[in-house]
């Protein structure tokens, strides 16, 4: 019997290994490569996403209104009801800063005139509107010359009142908008008239 031994070219084996080992590996790079695109991609996507939901997060409702030429906010969560043109019973020899009482859903309440507050010039109300306030467990009327709306208001991008109103108007306030909404903070707003008007009691 005889066998035949067929002579193996290695040197061509060793090119077609070469050239299998560089096409993968220029494979194996372009994988890494587009996988850490992909990657890349991903994390920016989550870190907008997670900068939008920090932004929406802060961002609270606001209930907008005039008072002279200044524009005030308070917010939406402590405003129990509004109510356009209620008339306005004013009491004698009452503190300056009440306006009176008025009748809201069948409960006298009393009504206090902000602009006694912040130092803004008082004129006898006409019209307007009545914010009915609910903090600290506490209920007050606060009469408003105009609405505007509401308007979400990025508590993280407040600034200290400097002069944008009066300065009265600062400890009542959580800060004021880029374009000039002074946002009052309503608990310490129902608290301080509190104070106020048990102040002008006892001096009595």
């Amino acid at each position: 019997m005889t066998t035949t031994h067929n002579k193996i070219d290695w040197q061509s084996v060793r090119e077609r290994l070469e050239r299998f080992q560089s096409r993968d590996g220029e494979s194996g790079r372009g994988d890494r490569d587009r996988l850490n695109e992909v990657l890349c991609q991903r994390a920016q996507r989550l870190a907008r996403r997670g900068r939008e939901e920090a932004t929406q997060t802060r961002a609270v409702p606001f209930i907008v209104f005039r008072l002279a030429n200044e524009r005030f906010g308070v917010e939406l969560a402590h405003v129990k009801q509004i109510f356009p043109n209620v008339p306005t019973s004013p009491i004698p020899g009452a503190y300056k800063l009440l306006l009176g009482v008025a009748n809201l859903n069948g409960l006298l309440r009393s009504i206090v005139d902000l602009r006694v507050l912040v130092n803004l010039p008082t004129t006898p109300p006409d019209a307007g509107y009545i914010i009915l306030l609910h903090a600290s467990g506490k209920s007050l009327g606060v009469w408003v010359e105009t609405l505007e709306g509401v308007s979400h208001i990025d508590l993280d991008r407040l600034t200290d009142v400097d002069g944008t109103a009066s300065d009265s108007a600062g400890k009542l306030t959580k800060g004021t908008t880029d374009d000039r909404i002074l946002a009052l903070d309503a608990t310490v707003l129902v608290e301080h008239v509190a104070e106020q008007l048990h102040q002008h009691v006892n001096n009595q």
